[in-house]
C-alpha cells in the first residue's frame, strides 16, 4: 500500500513539475513581453501602463490580463509578474528606448555597462516651419486637393466599427507632392509623439544596409557572414544577404504572435534575437522557398552590429547620423535586445511626421535636399519583386501592390488593395502599422495604432478616400 501511494505521489509530482515548466515558460513570456512593451509605451511614448495593456497586449493574449506591472518613474524601469512569480524587468535609458533583462539578469548586470551611450541631442524644430523641416500645421491651401472629402477619409480611420474589434488608430499623416497637407491624432497623441513600428522596422533594417552597401562594407549578393553558419560543411553558409532581406534564406522560423511561437520567444526570453535566429536549422534549399521572417531581419541586425567592431557607441550613432539627422527626424529611437543589438525586426519608435520622412526619403528614390542619402539603385532594389514570392507581394524587406503572378496553385487574384495604383509599396507593422508610398499619385499615407489582430484597420477604405481626395 506504501509502495503503491509513494507511486502516486511521484506520479503527481511529475505532472505538477511538467505542467509548471510549461506553464512557466509561457508566463515568462508573457510577463517579459508585457515589461518591454509597457516600459516602451510609457516612457517613450508617453502613455499609461494601462493603457499599452489594454490596446496593446490583451488583444493580443487573455494571459496579458494575468499580468501585473510596477512603473519605477525614479529608475526608469518597469517590472511585470503574474502570481508573484515570473518577474521580468525593462530599463529605459535616453536614446536607447527601453531594454527588456532576459530571465537570467539581475536587474542592472554590471556586465551590461558598456551599452549605455551618450545620446545625440538634437536642436528643437521651429514651430513655424513647414514640414520636413519644422513642426508647423499641415497645408490647407492645396488647390489640388478636397480637403472636405480628405477629411471625411482620416476622420473614417479613427472610427470604431465594432466594440470588440477596435482600431485604436493613434495617427494619420498624409504627405502629398512633399507637403504635410493632412494630420490627425487620438487623445495623448501629438505631432512629436513617438509610435511603434513592429515590423516596419524591417524597412528601416533594409535602408542601413542600403548605407552599408553605399559605404561598401556590405554586398548583398555575397554570402552572409554569421559566426554560427561558419563550420565545415554548414549548409546556411551558402545564404546570401540578398536572400535574408527577401525572406528567401530557407531557415525554420515560425511567424505568428501567439505565446511559444518564434517570434514571440525571440523578443520575450532571448538574450540575442540575432543569435537565436541564426541558430534555426535549414529546411530548404537558399532561396529555393519564401517565407516571412522577423527571424532573418534580426541575423541582418547582428551583421549590421559586427561591421562596427566593438564600438558600441559608433554602431548606435550610425542610424542616428546617416539616416536620421540628415532627415531632420529628432524622435526616432531603435531599440535593442538584452545584448545590446538593435531589434532590427520589430522596435523601433518615432513620430508620425518623422515616418512620414522615411516614405517620403524612398519616394524621392534615397535624394533629400539635394543629397543623396541612399543610392537609387538601392530603392530600386528594394522594391523589386522577390522572383520565388508565390503572390509577387514582397521585395527586400518592403511589401508591394503588384499584380500576383498566376503561377500554377496561387489561388490569389488579386492585389493587397485592388483599387490602389499598382505601384504602391509599403512599410507594414503589427496592429496595423503602415507607411504607404504611392509614387505615381506623389503621395506617403501613414497609419500608426494598436489594432486587435484580426479586426478591420481600415487601411484600405483610408487610402482609396485619400486617393480620391487629391488630383491624378
Amino acid at each position: 500500500m506504501k509502495r503503491i501511494l509513494l507511486g502516486i505521489i511521484l506520479i503527481i509530482s511529475g505532472l505538477g513539475m511538467f505542467v509548471f515548466h510549461k506553464y512557466s515558460y509561457d508566463y515568462y513570456i508573457a510577463t517579459g513581453f508585457s515589461a518591454k512593451n509597457i516600459c516602451s509605451g510609457h516612457f517613450v511614448s508617453g502613455f499609461s501602463g494601462q493603457l499599452v495593456k489594454d490596446e496593446g497586449l490583451v488583444p493580443i493574449s487573455d494571459l496579458f490580463e494575468k499580468v501585473n506591472f510596477h512603473i519605477d518613474e525614479t529608475e526608469k524601469q518597469v517590472t511585470t509578474d503574474i502570481y508573484g512569480l515570473f518577474d521580468r524587468v525593462a530599463i529605459f535609458n535616453p536614446g536607447m528606448g527601453c531594454r527588456l533583462l532576459s530571465p537570467d539578469q539581475a536587474e542592472r548586470d554590471n556586465t551590461k555597462q558598456s551599452l549605455i551611450i551618450k545620446p545625440i541631442e538634437y536642436d528643437p524644430l521651429n514651430e513655424s516651419t513647414p514640414w520636413p523641416l519644422g513642426l508647423a500645421d499641415a497645408n490647407q491651401s492645396n488647390e489640388q486637393v478636397n480637403y472636405s472629402k480628405l477629411d471625411e477619409a482620416i476622420t473614417s480611420a479613427f472610427f470604431e466599427l465594432n466594440n470588440q474589434k477596435v482600431r485604436h488608430t493613434k495617427a494619420v499623416v498624409i504627405i502629398y507632392k512633399g507637403q504635410l497637407i493632412a494630420e490627425q491624432y487620438a487623445d495623448g497623441v501629438g505631432k512629436t509623439t513617438p509610435l511603434l513600428s513592429w515590423s516596419m522596422a524591417k524597412s528601416v533594417t533594409n535602408m542601413l544596409v542600403g548605407l552599408l552597401v553605399k559605404d561598401g562594407k556590405l554586398d548583398v549578393f555575397q554570402k552572409a557572414q554569421v559566426p554560427q553558419w561558419q563550420a565545415g560543411g554548414d549548409p546556411r553558409q551558402d545564404i546570401t544577404l540578398d536572400q535574408l532581406l527577401r525572406m528567401s534564406s530557407g531557415l525554420e522560423f515560425k511567424e505568428i504572435y501567439g505565446l511559444g511561437s518564434d517570434t514571440v520567444k525571440m523578443l520575450s526570453v532571448e538574450s540575442s534575437a540575432s543569435d537565436f535566429s541564426a541558430d534555426q536549422k535549414l529546411i530548404f534549399k537558399p532561396d529555393e522557398h519564401w517565407t516571412y521572417s522577423s527571424g532573418t531581419s534580426n541575423i541582418i541586425s547582428g551583421i549590421i552590429r559586427r561591421q562596427f567592431n566593438g564600438d558600441y557607441q559608433a554602431y548606435y550613432q550610425y542610424p542616428q547620423e546617416r539616416l536620421f539627422r540628415p532627415l531632420s527626424i529628432s524622435t526616432a529611437v531603435i531599440e535593442a535586445d538584452p545584448n545590446g543589438t538593435f531589434i532590427g525586426s520589430s522596435y523601433m519608435y518615432a513620430s508620425a511626421r518623422d515616418w512620414a520622412k522615411l516614405g517620403q526619403l524612398m519616394l524621392q528614390k534615397g535624394k533629400w535636399q539635394g543629397e543623396q542619402i541612399l543610392d537609387e539603385s538601392w530603392v530600386d532594389y528594394s522594391i523589386t519583386a522577390t522572383e520565388n514570392n508565390p503572390i509577387n507581394n514582397y521585395g527586400a524587406h518592403f511589401w508591394l501592390n503588384l499584380q500576383p503572378s498566376q503561377s500554377e496553385g496561387n489561388e490569389q487574384k488579386q492585389p493587397r488593395w485592388p483599387n490602389v495604383p499598382r505601384d504602391a509599396y509599403l512599410m507594414s507593422g503589427f496592429q496595423g502599422q503602415v507607411i504607404v508610398v504611392i509614387p505615381s499619385r506623389n503621395l506617403v499615407v501613414v497609419r500608426l495604432g494598436y489594432t486587435k489582430p484580426g479586426s478591420d484597420k481600415g487601411i484600405e477604405t483610408l487610402l482609396e478616400g485619400v486617393l480620391n481626395s487629391i488630383g491624378s
